[in-house]
Parts: structure tokens; C-alpha cells; sequence
């Protein structure tokens, strides 16, 4: 592909965000040529709280996982990002009210089109409507901290484990849930070995089979009881 039909592709996909039109001619050329899209493999990092301030992504393909990593190295997911969503910690240096480091990694294999934090930190100063976007996006996503909090207090592991699988298989529209023990656990803030107990339980029950890398929900029904 040309560089002028990758920027071609760029600004059709700027074009269809809720703010481009609120943008003078002047932002949208500066958007548009400083936007680039970047491609990951599952399991790299994205983005660290310890680096540099990136900018907001927005998810054109695959799957973001955003957490938090203590000092012991456990990780607590707070929520994944899934194309059409747009990724606004990855521009923390942006929200002064944001006083933790996240870490962002690919779950899949994820394009994304990543907005330099530079200059839309400068548009954001100019323009009232992309700086209400921002912060809109970074409440719907405080939105998923807080039913990630709830759930590791007041849930039982397997009730965890079962609103995970179900929520997933609602969102990919199979029921089967193409994940390994470990992916799962790092999803909702356990030990492997935890979870793998509480699946194989699931599974003499028949309430789910397990294949390597794969769960498939056999008996949705019951496991919606478990809730």
C-alpha cells in the first residue's frame, strides 16, 4: 500500500469517530497525517505506565487487556478492548485526574490506530468536543474497573470463572472461548492452578468440555444458576 492510501485509510477511519466533525480543517489535516496505525502479535506489550505517555488508540482489530502490576508481579485485569473501542489510558499524561500506571498488552493479534498524545494534547486544549470525548471514554472505562472490583469481592471464584466464560461467549457470539487456563486467570485476577480446579470441576459436571487452548459452554443454562 502507497503512503498517500495509508493515509487515505487514516483519515476514513478518523472520519467516522463522534468528534472529527467538530474538528477545524486545520485539526483534521494535523490528525490525519500525525495518526499511524500499529500492528501487534498476541502477547506483546503496548503500553506501560513507566514509559512514555503514547496517545489513544482506537481498536480496529483483535483484543487490548488492560491491568494493573504490582510490585510482586500479580496481575488484576481491569477490562479488554475489542474493535471499536477506543483506549483513552494509554494517553494518561492527558487525564491529570489519573494517578495510577495501567499496563496494556494484545491479547490477540490487534491493529490499532494510535493518535499521538502530543498533538492531541494540543487539540484538546483548542477544542471543547474532543476533550469531552476523551473524558467520556475514560468514564465508560472507569465504568469496567468498578464491575471488576465488584466482582473479586463479592464473587466466588467459580462464580468469576462462569461470568467470564458466559460474558465472552456473549461478546464473540460461539460458545466456544478460544483461551488457555493461564489467559483466563490473568483475565480475572487468580492463579492458574485455582482455576484449572474449578474448570475441571465445571467440566465433570458437563456443564463445559475443555480442549487445549479451547472451553466450549455445553450447558448454558446451568451455568447461568451458578450465578
Amino acid at each position: 500500500m502507497t503512503e498517500r492510501k495509508i493515509k487515505d485509510n487514516i483519515q476514513t477511519i478518523l472520519e467516522h469517530t463522534p468528534f472529527w466533525n467538530r474538528l477545524t480543517q486545520e485539526q483534521q489535516v494535523l490528525l490525519a497525517e500525525n495518526s499511524k496505525v500499529m500492528e501487534y502479535e498476541a502477547g506483546d506489550s503496548v503500553y506501560s505506565g513507566a514509559r512514555e505517555c503514547l496517545g489513544t488508540f482506537l481498536i480496529l482489530e483483535g483484543t487490548l487487556r488492560t491491568y494493573l502490576l504490582s510490585d510482586e508481579g500479580k496481575e488484576v485485569t481491569m477490562y479488554r478492548l475489542r474493535e471499536g473501542d477506543t483506549c483513552v489510558l494509554s494517553a494518561s499524561c492527558l487525564l491529570s485526574s489519573i494517578t495510577f500506571d495501567v499496563e496494556i498488552e494484545a491479547q490477540t493479534r490487534c491493529r490499532a490506530l494510535l493518535i499521538p498524545a502530543r498533538i492531541l494534547a494540543g487539540i484538546t486544549r483548542e477544542n471543547v468536543y474532543i476533550e469531552n470525548f476523551i473524558y467520556k471514554e475514560a468514564a465508560k472505562r472507569f465504568s469496567d474497573v468498578v464491575e471488576a472490583l465488584e466482582q473479586l469481592m463479592f464473587l466466588s471464584l467459580t462464580q468469576r470463572i462462569v461470568s467470564f466464560l458466559l460474558d465472552e461467549s456473549a461478546k464473540s457470539k460461539s460458545s466456544s472461548i478460544v483461551m488457555t487456563h493461564e489467559e483466563l486467570a490473568k483475565g480475572i485476577g487468580s492463579a492458574r492452578e485455582a482455576v484449572s480446579r474449578i474448570l475441571k470441576q465445571l467440566a465433570k459436571k458437563e456443564y463445559i468440555s475443555l480442549n487445549r487452548g479451547e472451553i466450549k459452554i455445553e450447558k448454558r443454562e446451568e451455568l447461568y444458576r451458578l450465578l
